[in-house]
């Protein structure tokens, strides 16, 4: 009986870890996109995968390093990757990750 205790409390245990670490991610994630210029930038990565550092910051209107900061702390929270590319001078494209798929579709439905 004891070992049946013991094996329930260690199955809620660790399935609050598990809720506890999601709900960090999900703050991180909202911490990340709670400004204007950022969440402007999600959607453009959203709506044009591939896009390109120029392009994103004529689309959002807003200063070069208020936008690499913004990318560079989506990149962080996993929203975001990137790459350099070489199209006559180096380019960095930019694509939603799948956590950044996911929130997007949590997000349209959230607003709908």
């Amino acid at each position: 009986m004891e070992q049946v205790r013991d094996s329930r409390m260690a199955s809620i245990t660790k399935l609050q870890d598990i809720e506890l670490a999601e709900a960090r991610q999900k703050l991180m994630i909202y911490s990340a996109l709670d400004k204007r210029v950022p969440l402007e930038a999600f959607f453009q990565i959203r709506d044009n995968p591939g896009i390109t550092f120029n392009e994103i910051v004529r689309e959002v209107k807003a200063k070069k390093a208020l936008v690499a900061y913004h990318l560079g702390i989506m990149k962080a929270t996993g929203l975001v990757t990137f790459t350099y590319e070489r199209k006559g001078q180096k380019t960095s494209s930019y694509n939603l990750t799948d956590l950044g798929k996911k929130f997007a579709k949590e997000l349209a439905a959230a607003i709908k």
